[in-house]
């Protein structure tokens, strides 16, 4: 009787079994389903999903300097910020498992009676019937999103939306997180869109909270902080967790903050702190309420950060203390007491970070407006590198920095040399006595430092091996700019590395030979095809072994800063020693007014140093360009009568100048004010003429802007385009001639090195490309690689082949810098996002010097790739941006490019094998 009991319950197992398949719908099979999904699969996914969010919320690693992220996950749309941690691959797993082993597509047998009822046939017409499969969908969703993959997200709550029609609940929160999908990858516009639409239309009750905390992002994200604290406010009552929670209260007071409302920051701050938080965010939310701090006595505040900056436990942040004091006293206008703290806020500093960075840049401001650029330069040059390229005005201070870096230059030469002329004039007694004085100083700080050196060591040994700061100098740069990308392509690590170099050399202008002294003029002899002679090279080497010559020893002796012979050595003790100190004085003090008159606009200080250079050297070589720099900024200030002197100047010692020519026209003022709107046409009428190879407009413009303007400083450029021209005339002596006279005249224009380039080369016996037109190639052939060692050789036939069945790539090639790669990579993945639902396209910027390039790849032949470009070309939204080429090229004929190949040998190879169906280039 029991085994015809146990046979019973088995068979009707295995019915049960067999009848689920998800190719039926009963009753039955739907129970099952939605039985084994929640219990089984989901469920394993579900907690995995938990324990990984707990993570990331938990153990994210804030960056406080800037509005905090709504939620971690949103630091995958920047590398550059701190990454989170937490994997969400097993849930994405389960939930894909789920959803292909238990989502019921069939539809169940139609019941005729219930055809009339609306109800029934609108459940008829649906696309899922497992009544829990919709769950597994909407945490795969979230899973994405957790993970950083925004647009896979997005996709899959567009398909909940579009597939679970009769749940609105679910379709509500899943346009919501569509949203939030958008938000993270900056597509604000699509955003704005979802959540206007779910505003107008009834929002289900139930996401009131959710639509807040997402509108709160979109508003956040868009800049409209006052708009966002409301939202915010609700969201944080619905916060997931608790670090969530106070995560969001700390962004609401920063949002405060940044609406002026100080008040309010302050007692946000203070929910912060009451939340019992960690002691990271704790200690950070008691520094920005001094930043908001609106009372009047500020001696408690400053006490409050000094008892913290004598806690053992705040010595790692003693420089956000002195930073906080430092603010507290710029609020109250006492600028020296501030700049003090800043000053303090860098020595104590023991890491090169973000927070550094800001105290650095807020020190280098009060610098700059106080007109102490010497000191100014040093604060802005450490803090670039540490700064992200979203920092609030990071173009201008970048700029900043640069001009800086070069005024720098010629301020610290004429400093040196005017000291190493006080040497040379004092007794030698005097003299030796001042330079044992600087070489004690030297041996003390540098004892200082090793002991420092060595108390950091014994205190990073005490703490463990994991605090060791080993190669910490090195490394430093690559860890806080999180950016792994090519040295130099990676801006922070330059900036770095220069910051470094001007550690070591001091501070150097950025031209070739830079550790000659006398650079200047410029001499065809350079581009000569060199011919060495071997056998009179090397004719006074010294026989004698190194540690037997005399000379060595005292060469020695003149390298170590630690002897004297390294200080006399740059003593102009003899009259021509002395003329080039004077020559290296007279030319910074020129550079320095240059400086400060085109780029910093420091007329006074512009004047001064021209005044200065007249003063100590009457007769210097830059006379004729300070007279008219003179004239143009007392004609800026309105002083004509001091103008009018320095044109006199101009006309009766210089005569035969540009500048006496220019000024003998009675209206040359209004020439002069209308040089600088007439220019720019004029320069882009005539490279629109050159790539229309109209030469003749060229050099007829050229000649225009010769006699009319030849002062204007688009005349380099003018030059330049003239003698490009003459190669489309085939006249090259007037290209080689044209580029001699470029030089010459203006030897540092930006188009001077590529010209001189190109004498080079024609000096070496290399061929000047004769290809169809300008367009098509400007000089030679530019190859499509960063390793000069695998270049293919200038005499070998590329070997292209024509398949249209091979597997196909588009290139969207465009000159290095003319075209944001940023965001035509953004405008090139929406359109793919939107046009193309199912297949899936490949997107990687890639760059060779000059020229770079969007790769989209994923064809499998030339017919898929016709048709994306017939999409893409046709698109509604897409706008190809000026200057971007496409080209359609098989894989194997891209590898061949990569070796070293140029575009113009593979546009040469199209011309001779024309396609049968499509041009492979947009003409």
């Amino acid at each position: 009787m029991k085994k015809r009991i146990l046979h019973t319950i088995g068979l009707f197992i295995v019915l049960t079994l067999v009848s689920c398949s998800t190719k039926k719908n009963t009753a039955v099979t739907r129970f099952y389903h939605s039985f084994t999904t929640r219990y089984n699969v989901y469920f394993n996914g579900i907690e995995n999903y938990k324990e990984q969010l707990k993570e990331m919320e938990e153990g994210y690693e804030d960056n406080f300097t800037d509005l905090l992220l709504m939620h971690p996950a949103q630091a995958y749309a920047n590398p550059k910020d701190p990454q989170p941690s937490g994997s969400f691959d097993r849930t994405i797993e389960k939930c894909q498992k789920a959803i292909q082993l238990h989502s019921i597509k069939k539809r169940p047998k139609r019941n005729s009676k219930k055809m009339s009822d609306p109800k029934y046939r609108e459940y008829m017409k649906r696309d899922e019937y497992n009544p829990f499969i919709h769950n597994a969908w909407r945490l795969m969703g979230k899973a994405q999103y957790y993970k950083g993959d925004f647009l896979g997200a997005a996709a899959t709550f567009l398909y909940i939306s579009r597939h679970f029609t009769w749940m609105p609940d679910l379709v509500a929160e899943s346009r919501i997180w569509q949203a939030r999908c958008y938000i993270a990858m900056g597509w604000l516009y699509e955003a704005e869109d979802i959540l206007l639409k779910i505003n107008n239309e009834k929002l289900p009750e139930s996401q009131n909270n959710w639509f807040a905390t997402v509108n709160a992002d979109y508003l956040v994200h868009k800049g409209e902080y006052e708009k966002a604290i409301p939202f915010l406010e609700t969201a944080i009552k619905s916060a997931s967790s608790k670090q969530q929670r106070i995560r969001m209260t700390f962004l609401l007071a920063q949002l405060y903050a940044a609406t002026q409302n100080p008040t309010k920051a302050y007692q946000t701050y203070g929910k912060v702190i009451g939340m019992n938080p960690p002691y990271r965010t704790e200690f950070n939310a008691r520094i920005k309420q001094t930043e908001v701090y609106s009372g009047k006595d500020i001696s408690k505040e400053v006490k409050k950060l000094t008892r913290m900056a004598s806690r053992d436990r705040n010595k790692e942040y003693l420089d956000q203390i002195y930073y906080a004091i430092g603010n507290l006293y710029l609020s109250r206008k006492d600028t020296l007491k501030a700049m003090e703290n800043y000053r303090l806020a860098n020595q104590k500093s023991t890491r090169n970070g973000i927070e550094k960075a800001i105290c650095q840049i807020t020190l280098g401001n009060l610098y700059f407006e106080r007109r102490k650029y010497v000191d100014a330069q040093p604060c802005y040059a450490e803090a670039i590198p540490q700064l992200k390229e979203d920092y609030p005005q990071y173009d201008l201070l970048s700029r900043r920095s640069s001009v800086l870096d070069e005024l720098v230059v010629y301020a610290q030469n004429v400093e040196l040399q005017d000291s190493l002329q006080n040497l040379a004039a004092m007794s030698e007694d005097d003299r030796n006595k001042a330079i044992q004085k600087i070489i004690d100083d030297l041996i003390k700080k540098e004892k200082e430092e090793a002991e420092a050196q060595q108390r950091e060591e014994y205190l990073a040994q005490q703490q463990g091996p994991q605090f060791n700061n080993d190669n910490s100098a090195k490394q430093n740069t690559t860890i806080l700019s999180g950016d792994k990308s090519w040295y130099f392509y990676n801006k922070p690590m330059v900036s770095a590395g220069k910051t470094e170099f001007q550690r070591i050399w001091g501070s150097r202008k950025l031209e070739d030979d830079w550790r000659r002294r006398n650079k200047s003029g410029f001499s065809m002899s350079d581009f000569a095809e060199q011919s060495g002679n071997s056998e009179n090279e090397d004719l006074a080497d010294n026989s004698l072994p190194d540690e037997e010559n005399p000379d060595s020893i005292q060469s020695d002796a003149a390298d170590d800063p630690h002897k004297p012979e390294f200080y006399l050595k740059q003593i102009p003790m003899t009259p021509e020693a002395m003329e080039t100190s004077n020559e290296v004085v007279a030319e910074g003090l020129f550079n320095m007014g240059i400086i400060l008159k085109n780029k910093l606009e420091d007329y006074p200080a512009a004047i001064a140093n021209f005044n200065l250079l007249e003063e100590r050297f009457p007769e210097n070589p830059y006379r004729l360009d300070v007279y008219y720099n003179m004239y143009l900024m007392y004609m800026r200030n309105g002083d004509v009568v001091t103008a009018g002197i320095y044109r006199d100047k101009i006309r009766s010692v210089f005569p035969e100048s540009p500048y006496a020519q220019a000024m003998a026209d009675p209206h040359y003022l209004d020439n002069l004010r209308r040089m600088s709107t007439v220019q720019d046409s004029i320069y882009e009428a005539t490279y629109a003429a050159y790539l229309e190879n109209d030469n003749r407009t060229v050099h007829g413009n050229t000649t225009f802007m010769k006699e009319k303007y030849p002062l204007s400083p688009l005349m380099p450029k003018f030059l330049f385009l003239d003698a490009l021209a003459y190669i489309g005339d085939k006249q090259y002596d007037h290209f080689k001639a044209g580029l001699k006279d470029l030089l010459e005249r203006y030897p540092q224009a930006d188009v001077s090195p590529m010209a001189t380039t190109m004498l080079k080369g024609v000096a070496q016996g290399r061929q000047v490309a004769e290809g169809s037109g300008n367009m098509r190639g400007m000089i030679w052939k530019a190859r499509l690689t960063n390793d000069t060692t695998t270049l293919a050789n200038d005499t070998a036939q590329a070997t292209f082949t024509q398949d249209l069945n091979a597997p196909h790539v588009l290139l969207l090639v465009y000159a290095t810098d003319s075209v944001s790669s940023n965001q035509l990579l953004f405008d090139v993945a929406k359109h793919n996002f939107t046009s193309f639902v199912i297949k899936d396209f490949d997107l990687e910027i890639m760059t060779f010097n000059e020229i770079s390039m969007l790769v989209v790849k994923g064809f499998n032949n030339f017919d898929e790739l016709s048709h994306y470009r017939r999409v893409l070309d046709n698109s509604e939204t897409f706008r190809y941006p000026p200057g971007v080429r496409p080209v359609m090229i098989s894989e194997d004929n891209f590898k061949k490019l990569l070796e070293g190949y140029s575009f113009e040998d593979y546009f040469l190879f199209l011309e001779n094998n024309p396609q049968p169906t499509e041009p492979y280039e947009k003409r």
